[in-house]
């Protein structure tokens, strides 16, 4: 990618704070001061804590896998209203019945806001459910749930912490809509999977849809060897998206996201597109835990969180302050 002058001033300046600081990794240390202004894309934001975000995901595992209708499900949920509380309104639960597999389940996607009336909306979106099997692992393992350290808990996270960030940072005319959705894991196969993300789009009202400007899907982003790409489905609709987080993962001097390859994924990002949403899948499936009894903690960092966090608020910041558009 061919650096413009502005970019490339911007990126000295990144780094002379850094040095400023002893940053051994190259990277912005926690807390340090938003850059100065200037024109396109700029870093807005650097608040977002990778070690409260996983200290988060920690907290998911530490309560069992959190099947649809179990009581560490239950207690995610209460987890999740818990750290949005003081940052967002309107929180709630979305309840709906349907037969996966044989079995009859209640799901309850997790709905909270940032000025929810506001003309403009984004949506933030994950699934906190974790699978019930183990489909990748031993035959001898197959029917245990999966911790789900990554595939659940990391988006989760991520989100969570997104909401301190972004909570007082928005203008009146931009909002924010954080989706937590559920069944996204239960099934065998796709036709049976993504339950949240098609009941809350069914249910969505035109009004509702009007005012979506784009939306992003986090999902598996923990993986310590962090290694995302762009997403084929994604990028049919909203291929700006991933050219921005490109562009400011590199004005943060961060690393993750790579412009090389492309994956072709069956998310809850789908059934936003089918319905002319722009969503953008940020998915790492290079994952060599995924749907094992391996998908725990150790295989996570906090600083994946942090890459992913930093890149993603300060998208939507740079959104909201009119230096990003689709």
């Amino acid at each position: 990618m061919i650096r413009t002058i502005r970019r490339l001033v911007a990126y000295l300046v990144l780094a002379a704070l850094v040095g400023c600081t002893g940053s051994a990794s190259g990277a912005p240390p926690e807390g340090t001061p938003a850059l100065p202004d200037n024109d396109g894309l700029q870093v807005l934001s650097l608040d977002f804590s990778g070690t409260r975000a996983f200290e988060l995901l920690k907290r998911q595992v530490e309560l069992g896998p959190r099947v649809p209708d179990s009581g560490n499900h239950a207690q995610c949920r209460e987890l999740i209203a818990d750290e949005l509380e003081p940052y967002c309104t309107g929180i709630s639960e979305q309840v709906f019945n349907r037969t996966v597999n044989g079995r009859d389940y209640t799901f309850r996607n997790i709905i909270a806001h940032i000025h929810p009336d506001a003309p403009k909306i984004v949506v933030l979106a994950a699934h906190y459910d974790t699978r019930p099997f183990a489909d990748r692992d031993s035959r001898e393992n197959y029917s245990t749930p999966i911790p789900g350290a990554n595939d659940g808990a990391s988006g989760v996270a991520v989100l969570l912490e997104l909401a301190r960030v972004l909570h007082g940072r928005l203008p009146e005319d931009v909002g924010i809509l954080f989706l937590f959705t559920d069944g996204e894991d239960t099934g065998l196969t796709a036709s049976q999977m993504f339950c949240g993300a098609e009941h809350f789009v069914s249910q969505m009202s035109y009004e509702l849809k009007s005012r979506i400007e784009f939306g992003i899907l986090l999902d598996m982003i923990g993986d310590a060897s962090l290694n995302i790409k762009p997403e084929k489905h994604s990028e049919t609709i909203a291929p700006g998206i991933y050219d921005a987080l490109l562009e400011l993962q590199e004005l943060l001097g961060l690393s993750g996201f790579t412009d090389s390859g492309q994956y072709n994924v069956l998310d809850d990002h789908i059934a936003f597109i089918e319905q002319g949403i722009r969503m953008y899948d940020v998915i790492d499936f290079d994952y060599t835990y995924w749907h094992t009894l391996e998908d725990t903690v150790e295989h996570c960092s906090a600083e994946s969180l942090r890459v992913v966090g930093l890149c993603v608020s300060n998208l939507v910041l740079n959104y909201a302050s009119g230096r990003f558009s689709l």
